[in-house]
């Protein structure tokens, strides 16, 4: 059983309406320490920085001009000229490997009955030009100069904001988990936002097809963290993975880490893979499964249940999977329990992820269900 402390910070969470509002660089929003960017998760332990995340953090160093090269720029993190921080800690929220820097373009999300804000970078679109997937590429320099070049009109399309709870209802009505499959959300997206842009961005916005998902992400991290601060409670209201330690804060503490040894995904390789070494859980999409999407989402996604079915316990695809939640929301069907307590009595609590390649060479390599710990 939930506690009350817990129940009462749960309304919070319920009162939240994300709305999709603006898009600018990171810098217009959040003024970061000099060499600073921002990677998923809990802070690294010293030297344990996986090598997806300092590759995409070397990409991120040479897009900002602070070293010639990836090299250069790796050397420079490693020896700490140039510092990485939570990305959650800054009230950013960022997927898989993707590192953000002080003039990558970010969308906001903001409660339309207040101040609170999150922020996720721009969808850096499909590999091999993606950077979220930690594989070095030479064609990642263009399209996060396309993303700085697309930003001001997407910032002009978002004059007029856009609620993101009914896209989120589309995405589960259409087959949808809401984090390892977005497409129904994403077209609903793409029917409002679209018409309001025009040249790049909307071709952009037709590249991306998993634009959605960031958007998703800064949607559930404003959702779970309203509760923050709440005494005494114990939901989840931050959670992110960064490759080699998975990390949590509680309402009640809402400055604190909670972390243990990330665990790799339960999942498929991808046929083209190999063998490869899936990397442990990596990614603040952790926030998604944190509020209740996701993993325990499974059983609205057929699509997703023949991929994973024989790799993953049967009960993720039935409302089992939900047992580890505190309450329904009227926004979305009643057996889908929101807000994760993770001292309540469940048989099952995952995140569902992509897969990367631990040594940071082949990118995504398959997908699957990273297992949160059973108690906290």
């Amino acid at each position: 059983m939930t506690d009350a402390a817990t129940q009462a910070s749960f309304e919070l969470l319920l009162a939240v309406a994300p709305q999709l509002d603006a898009c600018a660089p990171l810098k217009s929003f959040i003024a970061l320490p000099e060499h600073t960017l921002l990677h998923a998760g809990p802070p690294f332990q010293p030297g344990a920085v996986v090598a997806p995340i300092l590759n995409s953090a070397a990409t991120a160093a040479v897009f900002e001009g602070w070293a010639d090269n990836v090299e250069m720029a790796r050397a420079a993190i490693l020896q700490g000229r140039i510092h990485l921080q939570p990305a959650q800690d800054r009230g950013v929220v960022t997927p898989l490997a993707f590192v953000v820097s002080p003039s990558m373009a970010v969308l906001r999300v903001s409660d339309a009955r207040g101040a609170a804000v999150r922020y996720s970078p721009l969808n850096d679109g499909p590999p091999p030009g993606a950077s979220r997937f930690g594989a070095v590429h030479s064609e990642q320099a263009a399209r996060l100069e396309l993303l700085r070049r697309t930003a001001p009109a997407f910032a002009a399309g978002l004059s007029e904001p856009l609620p993101v709870l009914p896209i989120m209802q589309a995405g589960l009505t259409g087959g949808d988990d809401l984090h390892g499959r977005i497409a129904a959300a994403n077209a609903a997206l793409v029917e409002q936002l679209a018409p309001r842009l025009s040249g790049e961005a909307r071709d952009y916005l037709s590249l991306a097809n998993q634009f959605m998902l960031n958007v998703i992400m800064a949607a559930c991290a404003l959702m779970i963290g309203a509760a923050s601060g709440a005494s005494g409670s114990r939901m989840v209201v931050a959670a992110g993975g960064n490759g080699a330690q998975l990390g949590w804060k509680i309402a009640g503490e809402p400055q604190r880490w909670h972390t243990i040894a990330a665990r790799p995904p339960a999942g498929p390789h991808f046929p083209d893979a190999g063998e490869k070494r899936f990397l442990p859980a990596i990614g603040d999409s952790a926030v998604i499964d944190a509020c209740g999407f996701g993993a325990a989402a499974l059983r609205y996604a057929p699509e997703m249940a023949v991929a994973l079915r024989g790799h993953v316990d049967e009960r993720w695809f039935t409302p089992v999977a939900s047992e580890a939640f505190i309450g329904a929301h009227p926004a979305f069907p009643t057996d889908l329990r929101l807000g994760l307590d993770l001292a309540r009595t469940a048989p099952l609590r995952g995140i569902m992820l992509a897969a990367l390649d631990a040594d940071g060479e082949a990118g995504l390599i398959g997908r699957g269900i990273a297992p949160w710990p059973m108690s906290a």
